[in-house]
């Protein structure tokens, strides 16, 4: 697999542990690195991801917050000498719920940057730029995006 395709299926884990209903899989995902929205305080490590954002996601009967992350317009710019890549990408979060029906209740502009150990990618750093926000009240326990948000 190129460097690229890990990339992406490194994105890609982000969408599937969350929409999943692993919040503790997409706070691992930050082992090693930072997610914030701009202009507010990152969220470093796992432990700080789970306990700032990952605990205030609603998670229904069936294990999910009922939600799809869908990825677009991704571009990356990749260092395979250095083993460092940043990308950016839009990402759109569709929900339904049984007292919601279909529709986007978030889009922003990712900002990401990652490092390669040991032929691994994973997130240095997630930044969200210019988030559009629709109906969040069935996602997430607070009203504060910032503070809530993956």
């Amino acid at each position: 697999m190129s460097d690229k395709e890990k990339i992406l299926s490194l994105l890609n884990r982000y969408s599937h542990t969350v929409d999943g209903g692993d919040i503790e899989g997409f706070a691992a995902l930050y082992d090693k690195g930072a997610w914030y929205v701009a202009d507010s305080p990152p969220n470093r490590g796992s432990k700080e991801l789970l306990d700032n954002v990952g605990s205030k996601v609603m998670i229904y009967e069936d294990g999910t917050p009922r939600t799809r992350h869908v990825n677009a317009n991704i571009e990356l710019e990749i260092d395979e000498k250095a083993g460092t890549a940043t990308g950016q990408r839009y990402v759109t979060v569709l929900q339904q719920t049984d007292a919601l029906p279909l529709q986007a209740i978030f889009s922003g502009h990712y900002h990401d940057v990652f490092a390669r150990e040991e032929g691994e990618w994973h997130f240095v750093e997630t930044v969200i730029h210019q988030p559009f926000l629709g109906d969040t009240s069935h996602h997430l326990k607070v009203d504060d995006f910032a503070k809530a948000a993956p």
